[in-house]
């Protein structure tokens, strides 16, 4: 994840050119290092976030031809969504299908009424499911089919033709779909999309209940072999706080500089601009959701060791059949803890990933039998 942790509590318009400066490097560095580099979507908050699918279309000729380029997440209630499948199958068919687009809801806060969107009808997710049912009926429209008419509380349109360019070699491109609650993993499976899995992306379940969950729905739904692979390739677990050091006490001694430094930018972002809206993050009782983020409760899951530790905990994952981590390395960019997340960065593509390279997914998404630990 590049840059995710920025905040512009500095939010002049004089920061602009910097903070995409260094975007653009760190997710030149993530790409020679053997990572497929993803972007977030903000608005609002940071130079470069709000037109991610415009970001990575500049940096894609300038990475190695086998990496993807992923989001974590396209907030699609603020696209029409027509515009959004055009946009998405164009950079799909440029990378050569190598392109990997979480879908979800975006954060609230000032976002949904900045972007048109009735708070209610954001914060429910409904404008999400609305937005991608619309996005599958184009998928599927082929000129010659039956007009299409959709009529959204945020966007309409009447289809007479097929949407261009299509997808590079699929249905659609490769959707991640956002799955916090139990009832919309078994949807994502039912679809035959890969899902964002885990507690650490505020699921109702632990990670192996939600594999669980997922993996017999998408048995149950007798989708071809091909919908099968994809899925369990793509399934991914958000890491949102990872640093790793040569030993354990550097790492968890670096851990705690990069996280005091990030809660102190909140701070002052919250004391000159007011208090905002994070990811889904670990609350505690009556705490607000804008509380926790500011509290860190995103990084309440921090995985700090050695390349060996670190690698264990990998290998946790691979236990499960996760064959694909979103890691996020704590450290500033922006900041005074940048060395920390670089570090990272270069010993977990040096040493954690190539221990793990030759394992192939699961194929069977009942092969493996889960116990009840998470």
């Amino acid at each position: 994840m590049v840059l995710t942790m920025y905040i512009a509590a500095e939010d002049g318009p004089e920061t602009d050119e910097r903070v995409l400066g260094i975007a653009i490097e760190e997710s030149l560095l993530a790409a020679e290092l053997g990572y497929n580099p993803w972007f977030t979507e903000h608005h609002f908050r940071g130079s470069w976030h709000s037109n991610p699918l415009q970001f990575a279309a500049y940096i894609a000729p300038q990475i190695p031809p086998d990496r993807y380029l992923g989001f974590g997440v396209l907030s699609t209630p603020y696209y029409h969504p027509v515009r959004l499948v055009e946009q998405m199958n164009l950079l799909d068919q440029l990378m050569r299908g190598r392109t990997l687009f979480g879908l979800g809801s975006g954060f609230a806060g000032t976002e949904p009424a900045g972007m048109g969107v009735p708070a209610d009808y954001h914060g429910s997710g409904q404008a999400a499911r609305d937005t991608l049912d619309v996005m599958e009926r184009l998928w599927d429209f082929r000129t010659g089919d039956p007009e299409y008419h959709f009529d959204l509380p945020t966007h309409e349109g009447t289809i007479r033709r097929r949407v261009v360019p299509a997808p590079y070699r699929k249905r659609h491109p490769t959707i991640i779909r956002t799955a916090r609650p139990d009832a919309a993993v078994i949807a994502a499976a039912q679809h035959g999309w890969p899902a964002f899995l885990g507690t650490n992306f505020g699921g109702e379940s632990p990670l192996v209940d939600q594999v669980r969950i997922y993996r017999k729905a998408l048995a149950e739904s007798n989708h071809s072999q091909d919908i099968i692979d994809e899925c369990l390739r793509w399934c991914t677990c958000d890491w949102l706080s990872v640093v790793v050091a040569p030993t354990d006490a550097e790492a968890q001694a670096n851990a705690a500089r990069a996280k005091e430094e990030h809660l102190s930018i909140r701070r002052r972002f919250v004391e000159q601009h007011g208090a905002f809206e994070g990811p889904v993050t670990q609350r505690k009782a009556g705490q607000s959701q804008a509380d926790a983020y500011a509290a860190g409760g995103d990084m309440h899951g921090i995985i700090a060791g050695s390349p060996d530790t670190v690698a264990a905990r990998v290998q946790q994952m691979a236990d499960l059949g996760i064959n694909h981590l979103l890691v996020r390395f704590l450290g500033e960019w922006t900041g005074e803890t940048r060395a920390i997340s670089e570090t990272s960065m270069r010993l977990f593509a040096r040493e954690v990933i190539p221990r793990f390279r030759d394992i192939p997914p699961l194929r069977d998404p009942l092969a493996l039998t889960l116990s009840t630990a998470s």
